[in-house]
């Protein structure tokens, strides 16, 4: 039984650094946008785009009861580029509320 447990760990290690890998691919990416939006007066929330982005999550995850956790995934994941956009942008939290998230989770229906 601890073998198949070990076993099932590694797994979940090696996912881990593929998660972790695509991450920094990710943000890599998030500079370059945060980039384009500083050097073009963007703002940097774009809510029509993230509702859009969580739609697909609903849209397209194959196994509906990990709906919910794709979407905080993704809620978190948007909320930490936003806020290398706006640290890269220079504004600071009374500059620039434009998402009160406080840290506590996010209640999402379906």
């Amino acid at each position: 039984m601890a073998a198949d447990m070990n076993k099932l760990r590694k797994q979940i290690d090696k996912i881990d650094a593929q998660i972790l890998k695509l991450y920094e691919e990710r943000m890599d990416v998030v500079t370059e946008i945060g980039k384009y939006k500083i050097e073009n007066n963007l703002p940097v929330y774009d809510a029509s785009r993230e509702d859009a982005k969580l739609e697909e999550v609903f849209a397209s995850v194959s196994n509906k009861k990990y709906a919910d956790g794709a979407a905080q995934l993704l809620i978190t994941l948007m909320q930490t580029s936003r806020e290398m956009q706006e640290d890269m942008a220079g504004l600071s939290d009374d500059d620039y509320d434009d998402f009160n998230w406080d840290g506590e989770p996010v209640e999402i229906s379906l």
